[in-house]
């Protein structure tokens, strides 16, 4: 797939039906002196749209640098099939009760001990604009 800032139907097609069973994803944000940072995180869920959701903590670095530089970049590996992707997108703090009760698994807890209710889980909404597929 060519660089682009947008996707066809085809491409959004297929970069989602690559990336639908790999859970963890490599996210990279620009923190405010410029400098790249990645780290792992595990999708929860991927919308039809190719919105994709990520549970973190409010007072994370990466929330810090998301809200300075909404831009983003995810990648994905499946070792098994050999495909790798990578996206381009916008992330959006939201602060949505409603949506973590939904989206919450009990696996979390290693990382939220109070469990849902936390108050300090935030969810990463990230917009999916560009993205190449490697097999």
């Amino acid at each position: 797939m060519p660089d682009k800032n947008t996707l066809s139907p085809d491409e959004f097609d297929t970069i989602k039906r690559n990336i639908q069973d790999i859970r963890i994803a490599l996210l990279t944000t620009q923190g405010p002196n410029g400098t790249l940072r990645t780290r792992p995180m595990a999708t929860h869920q991927l919308d039809a749209d190719g919105t994709m959701w990520f549970f973190t903590r409010a007072d994370s670095d990466k929330v810090a640098h998301i809200r300075q530089h909404a831009a983003i970049a995810l990648g994905f590996s499946n070792p098994q099939s050999q495909i790798s992707v990578t996206t381009a997108g916008q992330a959006t703090v939201i602060s949505d009760q409603a949506k973590v009760d939904a989206l919450w698994d009990e696996s979390l807890r290693d990382w939220f001990p109070e469990g849902k209710d936390d108050p300090n889980i935030v969810l990463l909404r990230v917009t999916t604009l560009a993205g190449e597929c490697w097999d």
